[in-house]
This record gives structure tokens, C-alpha cells and sequence, in this order.
């Protein structure tokens, strides 16, 4: 049986970021090497042209510094530009790998009962996870296949095939999006999109080559024989780019199917973790091996996305030796050891009744539950087992998503998918009914942002909001957040100066407020690169000290009591560094300004600082020994503020 793994989220950050520099080193190695390759290239074109002329004073030595040079230029220069050019149109994210592969944009509020089915799983993993639900897409291809693209949870995008859609239940389809889930949370995603913009760059001396190539026999049927040697020249030289742009992609991907493999089977065992379902994953497997279309992929641009899917893109060559995937039966026998090889037993069994299964289940928005049995309410939990639930990507449970959905009452669910009405939704959760002078102002933000169907449905869904339970108004508002981001630029600009009006209305700052503010921006409006990351605490004591004193603050009216929980907090700093230091902020000095320019800078530090950080808050608020449920509300926010998973409540 599949052994179950513990992933640290913080170390498997940071892991893959190692990983992208050692992806650096051999792409620098493999640059030298095709520098080499096409010198030598030139240097045996011009000896056989100088052979060619029959003249003894004409002599074209083996080594020409002055030509190397030239040569190393002109290559780092294609190479780089095209590598360049590539990652920059990549710098959006995840969509804009989706839509080069013909993706279509799922609806949160699709109608379609196959792509409902879809949207309701990314949703459940999403919540249960804690992450920025992705973008949803669809693509046109008969395999059974599936990837997750992007640089970080911000902008990332699941992509199902149609044949996926097609051929796999609901058990099967979630095991595929949990194992793209692990992706998403492991930091797979940042060096799988490097990866495409580096291999354009080495590419696209291949299409240089090709194009000398054509030019040089094109002039050459037109020129005399004496300039036949030119042709020659100009052959070779195309055809040695054609042949080391080809090498150059054969070597990157030898690096990318070394750390592909291994990786696959760690994003299996994380889907048998998180849908607590090894029958799921393991079924979606052998319909690959059943399916005539296996999980190909026949888009032209499947090449140099290969990497990312879920299975095998590309049909097997040279024995598998630059496979990016472990074959499918051995997969398939790490979650199920008693698989004997028959694929044909999936197709026979399942492949002929799934298409009425999907149609019997697909319009259910959750699976179903016992009658009567109503979703569990959460408790106050142990420091401890909250931040295992913030660090372990074993600890989210799609059924715990799943129920906190089914606790959200439809209209408003269904609300919130609505790009037309999810605004609404999103406002109407930060609304304040019990402070009249807040509200007047937060009316006055809500004529300015929403229109005037917006602002009916909004008047509606304030007048009932007491009837979504205040543990699930953070899933709600994922929701909207989702829904919202389908909307035009000038829209989302007017909700996010609404939300910053709202949370601003009652004049009085709020850690837990300024959280949401920065996750709610987040999801609007995704940062992009921090470029260098902040590395240690000491670079960030005074923001530290800050958001640890609005957290000693907001667990206790007493002053004592702050203090003593604010040193309990700063306790867990100095563990890591012990001379750093730590004093209390005064009430007047947590301004909204300072509180979000304090969760900015920790945004952009290391995983590591933002472990310690995460640690020490929930040593301050458990100071009293638990983390009662709004405590827990409070934490979920500050991680998804500084884009760490942040779980369902734990029970």
C-alpha cells in the first residue's frame, strides 16, 4: 500500500525553489555546451569551404578566439532573448499556459452538468486547503489528462481534459484534481513554468535553423557553382542548429523527467491523503491505461508543456529514458498493490456505465450526506494541532471542504458564483449592522461601487446573512472572490476601494479586518514577483513585533494578559534568533497604514520566515492554552495573507 508521506508546506517551498537554481546550473551547462557545438560548426563549414577553393595560402585554424566569442554572443543572445520572451508572456500565470493549449474558461456559475461537477471539486479542495481557488479550465482533447500551472497559489490554473470529463467519475476526477492540488501547495508549479520559458529559448535555435536552412538552398538554386561553397556553408550551419537546438530540448528534458518522477509519485500519495480515497486516483490510472487515447495530448504546443500533466503527454520513445512520468503500472500499484496489469478490467467495468453515473451525479454540488446529519461545528483546538494543520499538506481533507460548503445555505452559494451578484455576496459578509455610523458610511461605499441590481441583491442577502454560519463566511467569501475575478478591471477596482471603505468605517483597526483586506487585494489583484525574498527575522522585527502585539490585543482586554502573551509569541522568534529585538507596540502606534505595510513585508519573505511568524502568532494566541473559533478565523487570514495554506477549522 502507498506509504502516506507528511509534507511540510514551508520546506516544500523552499525545496522547489532550490530546485529552480539547480534547473539554472544545467541549463547554464547546457548553453556552454551548444556555444561549443555551433563553433565547431562554423569553424568545419569554413575549412570545407576553404577546401573547396583550392587555394594552398588560405588557412582556417581549428581554434579562432575572436570567432568563439562572436559565436558565444549571437548564441546567449537568441538563447536569452527567446527564454526571455517567452517567460514574459508567461508572467500572468497559469491561464495563459491553459489558454495556449486551447483551454476554455469555466464559469463558477456554469450550468453544464459535467463542468459543475468540476467547479464544485476545485472548490472543495481549495477551501479545504486554505488556498486562492484557481482558475478552472477545460480542454479539448480525447486523453485523460489534467495539469496545475503558475508561479504561485495567486495566479494558479487547473486544467481537465474533456476526455477526463468524459470518462471519470466523481471519485476519480477528484483524485486527479487532488494530485494537481499537491502541485499547487508543493511549489511544483514555479519550476514547471521556468521550465517552458527556458526550453523556448533553446528551441528556438531549432527555428533559426531551419529558416538558414531554407534561405541557404533557396539563393543557392539561383547562384553560380562558385558559390556553391557558400551554400554549403550556410546547410551546415542550419543543420547543426536544427540538430543542437534538438539536443539542447533531449537535455532539458533528461533534467525535468529526473525530478518529474519521484515528484509524481509524492503528488499521488498527497492525493490518496487529501480525498482519504486511494480507489479515486488509483481508478483514474487504469482508465488511462483502458482508454484508446491513453492521456495524450495532441495540441502542438504539448512538447514543451509535457512536464506539467498529470500523465504521460507525449507517446513513449527510446524506451522511456526521457519520460516525464513513472509508468502506469507502477503508479498504480503504489496506492493498489494487488493490481495484476489488466487494464482492460477498468474499460470493461467502468469505461461503458460512467457516462450515467455522471449524469446521475453531476448536478449534486457536494456528495452525498447522511440525512439529518448536520455538518460538524468547529471547536476550540490545541497550538499544536493548528499549526500542523497550517505547515502539513496531509492535513486538508476534501469531505472537510465539502461540508463546509453544504453548511453555506444554497441561495447564497449559488449568489456567490454569480460574477453578476458575488460582489454583493463579498460586501455583504464585511458588513457591520451594529454600528450605525459604520454602516451609514459603509452605504455610502456601496452606492458608489455596486449598481442598482447589485445593491437589491445586496440589501437581500445583509437582511439574511445571519443564517450562514460565521465559521463558513471565509469559504463564502472564496466564493465570491472567484466568481468576482470574471468581471471587467473598472469593477474589481470598485470593490476593492469598497472593501477598503468598509473595513475603514468604523475607524478602528482590526488585525483580522487588514488580514482580509490583504487577502481579498490578493486574489484580485495577484502581486507579481517580490524578486529577492526577505531571509531573516531581524529584517522584519518591527513588523513582526507589530502583528504579534494586534494579536496579543485581540485575545485579551487585560494588559497583562497582552504581554504576557505577546513575550509567549516573541518567545518562538528568538528560538530561531536569539538576539533579536522584540517589544510590544503601543495601541496608537497599529494604524492601518503600519498594519498593512507590516503583512506587505512579510509577504515577501522566505518560507522559512514566514514559519517562524506563523509559529510565534499561534503561541500569542493560544497563550491561554486553545484557539477558540474566531481565533482560528483570525489565523486562517494571516496565513492566506502571506499565501500559506490556511485549512478548514479543525475539529
Amino acid at each position: 500500500m502507498l506509504a502516506f508521506i507528511t509534507m511540510d508546506f514551508f520546506q516544500a517551498q523552499d525545496n522547489a525553489r532550490k530546485k529552480s537554481a539547480r534547473l539554472v546550473f544545467f541549463y547554464i551547462a547546457a548553453v556552454i555546451a551548444i556555444i561549443a557545438t555551433i563553433y565547431f560548426a562554423i569553424v568545419l563549414g569554413m575549412r570545407l569551404l576553404i577546401s573547396e577553393s583550392n587555394n594552398p595560402d588560405l588557412y582556417f585554424p581549428i581554434w579562432q578566439p575572436e570567432v568563439f566569442i562572436g559565436t558565444a554572443g549571437i548564441t546567449i543572445a537568441v538563447i536569452g532573448l527567446g527564454s526571455l520572451f517567452k517567460t514574459l508572456s508567461l508572467r500572468s500565470g497559469g491561464g495563459v499556459v491553459a489558454r495556449s493549449l486551447g483551454g476554455q474558461l469555466v464559469s463558477p456559475n456554469t450550468s453544464d452538468p459535467q463542468r459543475r461537477r468540476l467547479v464544485n471539486i476545485v472548490e472543495e479542495m481549495s477551501i479545504a486547503a486554505g488556498v486562492r481557488m484557481p482558475e478552472v479550465y477545460v480542454l479539448p482533447e480525447e486523453g485523460i489528462n489534467a495539469f496545475a500551472a503558475g508561479y504561485s497559489p495567486d495566479d494558479a490554473a487547473v486544467a481537465v481534459t474533456q476526455g477526463a470529463l468524459d470518462s471519470l467519475s466523481r471519485d476519480e476526477l477528484q483524485g486527479v484534481v487532488a494530485h494537481e492540488f499537491s502541485h499547487i501547495l508543493n511549489g511544483d508549479m514555479r519550476l514547471n513554468i521556468r521550465l517552458i520559458g527556458l526550453l523556448f529559448g533553446i528551441l528556438l535555435l531549432t527555428i533559426i535553423g531551419r529558416v538558414i536552412v531554407r534561405i541557404g538552398f533557396s539563393s543557392g538554386g539561383r547562384s553560380s557553382k562558385n558559390k556553391s561553397g557558400g551554400v554549403v556553408v550556410m546547410a551546415l550551419l542550419g543543420l547543426a542548429l536544427i540538430i543542437i537546438g534538438y539536443i539542447g530540448v533531449i537535455f532539458g528534458r533528461l533534467i525535468q523527467a529526473a525530478v518529474s518522477r519521484q515528484r509524481e509519485f509524492l503528488a499521488d500519495a498527497s492525493a490518496v491523503q487529501f480525498t482519504r480515497n486511494p480507489d479515486g486516483i488509483a481508478g483514474a490510472l487504469k482508465k488511462i491505461g483502458a482508454a484508446t487515447s491513453g492521456s495524450r495530448i495532441e495540441s502542438p504546443h504539448a512538447t514543451e508543456t509535457s512536464h506539467m500533466y498529470f500523465a504521460s503527454a507525449l507517446r513513449s520513445s527510446f524506451g522511456g529514458a526521457f519520460a516525464t512520468h513513472p509508468p502506469l503500472d507502477a503508479r498504480i500499484k503504489a496506492i493498489d498493490p494487488s493490481f495484476d496489469g489488466n487494464f482492460k478490467a477498468a474499460k470493461k467495468t467502468s469505461i461503458a456505465t460512467e457516462a450515467a453515473q455522471t449524469r446521475a451525479s453531476a448536478n449534486a454540488s457536494h456528495p452525498p450526506r447522511v440525512p439529518g446529519m448536520p455538518p460538524p461545528l468547529p471547536s476550540a483546538v490545541g497550538a499544536a494541532a493548528f499549526l500542523a494543520a497550517i505547515a502539513s499538506a496531509e492535513a486538508p481533507d476534501a469531505q472537510k471542504g465539502a461540508e463546509i460548503l453544504a453548511a453555506i445555505p444554497e441561495d447564497f452559494r449559488e449568489a456567490a458564483r454569480d460574477p453578476e451578484r458575488a460582489r454583493a455576496v463579498l460586501l455583504a459578509t464585511l458588513y457591520d449592522k451594529t454600528n450605525a455610523e459604520a454602516a451609514a458610511k459603509q452605504d455610502a461605499a456601496i452606492a458608489r461601487a455596486l449598481s442598482t441590481t447589485e445593491r437589491v441583491a445586496f440589501i437581500d442577502l445583509v437582511a439574511r446573512i445571519e443564517t450562514v454560519p460565521s465559521w463558513t463566511r471565509i469559504a463564502l467569501g472564496d466564493l465570491a472572490l472567484s466568481a468576482i475575478r470574471h468581471v471587467d478591471a473598472r469593477l474589481i477596482n470598485a470593490t476593492i476601494d469598497a472593501v477598503d471603505a468598509f473595513i475603514e468605517a468604523d475607524g478602528e483597526v482590526s488585525l483580522h479586518e487588514y488580514a482580509l483586506r490583504k487577502v481579498i487585494h490578493r486574489n484580485l489583484r495577484p502581486p507579481g514577483n517580490p524578486g529577492v525574498l526577505i531571509k531573516t527575522c531581524a529584517a522584519v522585527a518591527d513588523e513582526i513585533a507589530l502583528i504579534l502585539s494586534a494579536a496579543a490585543r485581540a485575545g485579551s482586554s487585560a494588559e497583562a494578559s497582552q504581554q504576557h502573551a505577546f513575550e509567549t509569541g516573541a518567545s518562538a522568534i528568538r528560538e530561531t534568533q536569539p538576539d533579536i529585538a522584540l517589544s510590544m507596540a503601543s495601541a496608537t502606534g497599529m494604524s492601518a497604514k503600519t498594519l498593512t505595510r507590516a503583512l506587505d513585508r512579510l509577504d515577501i519573505c522566505t518560507p522559512a520566515v514566514k514559519r517562524t511568524v506563523i509559529n510565534a502568532l499561534v503561541r500569542t494566541i493560544s497563550d491561554d492554552g486553545k484557539i477558540e473559533v474566531e481565533e482560528q478565523n483570525l489565523l486562517r487570514a494571516i496565513a492566506a495573507a502571506l499565501n500559506c495554506p490556511a485549512p478548514v477549522l479543525v475539529e
